[in-house]
C-alpha cells in the first residue's frame, strides 16, 4: 500500500500559488485533503490553480490576490482566512522573485523591491498567523528558502541571496520563540527548480550546464519540492523544527 499523508481536516494558506512551487505544493495538499487559501498576486494564476484544485476533485480552495509586500493587504488575508476556516493549521510561504542584476548595477528601488517581496512578506504572512497559531497551541509554518540561503545564488542576484539568508534566519529564530508554544518553522531549501520564473531567466545553454555540475545531473521538479512541503506541515514531522531542509540534487556538497 503506498504511503499516504493525511491531511483532511486541516486548513492553511499557500502563498506564491499561482505557479512554480506554489502552485505545485497547493495541488500536493488539496490532494491530500486540506483545505485551502490560495494567495499571489496573479490573480488569473489563482484563478487556474484553484480550478485545477476543483477538476482533481480535491477540497475547494479559495483564491485570494494578495501583494505579499503590503503589511495591510496580508492582514486582511489572514484575517478573512482565519474568519473561513476557524483556524489556520499551516501556512507555506512560497512566494518569490528573481532578479539577476549585477550587484554594482542594483539600484535601490529593486533592492527594496526583492527584499519587501522575498523577505518581507513572509515576515508579514508569519507575523498574521503567529498569534492565532499561539493561541491555540499548535501550528506549522514552511517558508521557501533556497540553496541561495544556504551558499550563494548561482541565478539571482545579491539581494536574492540576501534575502533568502534572511529567510533561513528568520525561520531558526521562530522555531527558537516560539517552539515552546507547540508550533514548528522550517525552511526549504531547494536548489535549480523548474519553474516559470527560473525558465523566464534562464536560457537553455546555462539550464543544461547548471545541470551538469549537479550531482544528480537534473534540476529538480516543482513536484519534488510540494512533496516536501507536504511532510514538513503532516504530523510526522511532528519534531522537526528550525531545519533547513536541503532539496538540490546533491549541489550543496559540490
Amino acid at each position: 500500500m503506498a504511503w499516504q499523508i493525511d491531511l483532511r481536516g486541516k486548513s492553511g494558506i499557500i502563498t506564491g500559488a499561482a505557479s512554480g512551487i506554489g502552485k505545485a505544493a497547493a495541488l500536493h495538499l488539496a490532494n491530500m485533503g486540506a483545505s485551502l487559501a490560495l494567495v499571489d498576486i496573479n490573480n488569473d494564476g489563482l484563478d487556474a490553480t484553484a480550478q485545477e484544485i476543483r477538476d482533481n476533485g480535491s477540497p475547494p480552495a479559495t483564491p485570494i490576490q494578495v501583494d505579499v509586500a503590503d503589511e495591510t493587504q496580508v492582514q486582511k488575508a489572514a484575517a478573512r482566512c482565519l474568519a473561513e476556516f476557524k483556524a489556520i493549521d499551516f501556512l507555506v510561504n512560497a512566494h518569490g522573485i528573481l532578479r539577476r542584476t549585477k550587484f554594482l548595477e542594483i539600484q535601490t528601488p529593486e533592492w527594496d523591491l526583492m527584499l519587501g517581496v522575498n523577505l518581507g512578506g513572509c515576515y508579514f504572512f508569519c507575523k498574521a498567523v503567529l498569534p492565532s497559531m499561539k493561541e491555540r497551541g499548535q501550528g506549522v509554518i514552511v517558508n521557501v528558502a533556497s540553496l541561495a540561503g544556504r551558499s550563494s545564488s548561482i541565478l539571482g542576484g545579491a539581494h536574492y541571496t540576501v534575502a533568502k539568508h534572511g529567510l533561513i534566519g528568520l525561520s531558526r529564530h521562530l522555531a527558537r520563540e516560539f517552539g515552546p508554544m507547540g508550533i514548528r518553522v522550517n525552511a526549504l531549501c531547494p536548489g535549480a527548480t523548474l519553474t516559470p520564473m527560473t525558465l523566464a531567466v534562464t536560457p537553455q545553454e546555462e539550464i543544461d550546464r547548471v545541470a551538469a555540475a549537479i550531482p544528480r545531473r537534473r534540476w529538480s521538479s516543482p513536484e519534488e519540492q510540494a512533496r516536501v512541503i507536504g511532510f514538513l506541515v503532516s504530523e510526522d514531522a511532528a519534531n522537526i523544527t528550525g531545519a533547513c531542509i536541503d532539496c538540490n540534487g546533491g549541489s550543496l556538497m559540490v
